[in-house]
C-alpha cells in the first residue's frame, strides 16, 4: 500500500468516482488522498457504471503520489461488489461510512482477506457518522489489524444528534472518536464541523485549526482549492520542527549518558511520553 508518513494524510480530497473531470483535477492536485466515492456521490442509477470503471479512475490517479482510497456503500448487496472492484483496481484503503457495529468491520476484513489472495493488503477507514457508533467506536476501530484510521462524518452524525454543526454535543461526539483512535494506535482523521460552501477559505480554516487542536491529523475536502488549506494547517509549523528537534536531541544525549529525562538549557524537562510526540512530529516533515 502506498502510505503517506506513517499513515499520516493531511488532506483528503472526496471525487465522484464516475467524473472523468473530476478525477482529472484530482490527480493534479496536491491532496495526500484522493477518495473515490461510489457512495454519495453517485446517484442510485449510476453506481454499477461507476463501479465497473474503478480500475480506469484508479489508473488515472496513480499518474499522481497521492494515496488511493474508494467509500463504499454501506448496503452490503452494493458493498460486497464494491469490495471486490476496490481490490481488482488496486487500491490502497476503503472507507467503510455508518460505521457503527464492530462486526460489520470484521466481515470487511474476512471479505477483503479472501478477495486479495496474495495480491497487496487493502487497509480500512471505518467513517463514524452516528451516535451509535460514537459510543462503539473503540471496538470499532479495534475490530480488525488492517484499520489504519478512523474519521467521523459530521453531517450524518448532526442529523442523528438532531444539532448544529457547532454545537458541544457534535464537537464532543468528535472529540470521543479522535480519543478513540488514537488510543487504539491509529491514526484520527477529520474536521469537528461542517463547512457548505468550499469558497469560503477563511472558515475553513479556522475549522481545520480547530480541529487540529482537539487532536486530528488531518481532514477531507470536496474542492482541490480546498487541498493547500488542509495542507498548510495540518503540516508542522517550522517552530514547531525546531522545538521537536530540540527535545529529541536533548533528550538522546541525556539517554546516552545514563538518565532517562533531560531537562534543557530553558527549564524545559523532556521525558521519554515529550521525546516520543517529538519524533512522531519529525516524521511528518513536509
Amino acid at each position: 500500500m502506498r502510505e503517506h508518513r506513517d499513515n499520516e494524510w493531511r488532506s483528503l480530497l472526496y471525487v465522484p468516482a464516475n467524473r472523468d473531470r473530476y478525477l482529472r483535477s484530482a490527480a493534479s492536485s496536491a491532496a495526500d488522498a484522493v477518495i473515490l466515492d461510489l457512495e454519495d456521490a453517485v446517484p442510485a442509477g449510476l453506481k454499477a457504471q461507476a463501479r465497473s470503471t474503478l480500475a480506469e479512475a484508479v489508473a488515472t490517479l496513480r499518474n499522481g503520489t497521492a494515496t488511493v482510497m474508494v467509500r463504499v456503500n454501506r448496503s452490503w448487496t452494493l458493498m460486497i461488489d464494491d469490495l471486490a472492484a476496490a481490490v481488482a483496481a488496486g487500491v490502497d484503503a476503503v472507507v467503510v461510512p455508518k460505521s457503527d457495529d464492530p462486526s460489520v468491520i470484521r466481515t470487511v476484513d474476512e471479505a477483503l482477506t479472501d478477495m486479495e489472495a496474495g495480491t497487496a493488503p487493502v487497509a480500512v477507514i471505518p467513517l463514524i457518522e452516528s451516535v451509535r457508533g460514537v459510543r462503539r467506536v473503540d471496538a470499532i476501530v479495534a475490530a480488525a489489524d488492517r484499520v489504519i484510521a478512523a474519521s467521523t462524518g459530521i453531517g450524518d452524525l448532526c442529523m442523528d444528534l438532531g444539532a448544529a454543526p457547532d454545537s458541544p454535543a457534535v464537537v464532543q461526539a468528535f472529540n470521543e472518536v479522535i480519543g478513540a483512535t488514537r488510543a487504539s494506535g491509529r491514526t484520527p482523521l477529520g474536521l469537528a464541523g461542517l463547512i457548505v460552501s468550499f469558497q469560503d477559505q477563511e472558515a475553513f480554516r479556522d475549522l481545520a485549526l480547530l480541529s487540529k487542536a482537539i487532536g486530528s491529523r488531518g481532514g477531507s475536502c470536496i474542492h482541490p482549492s480546498q487541498v493547500d488549506v488542509l495542507n498548510d494547517v495540518f503540516s508542522p509549523t517550522p517552530a514547531e520542527l525546531k522545538h521537536a528537534q530540540r527535545l529529541v536531541d536533548g533528550y538522546e544525549q541525556a539517554a546516552a549518558d545514563g538518565h532517562g529525562t533531560a531537562v534543557l538549557d530553558d527549564g524545559t524537562f523532556v521525558d521519554n511520553a515529550n521525546y516520543q510526540h517529538a519524533r512522531r512530529l519529525l516524521r511528518r516533515r513536509a
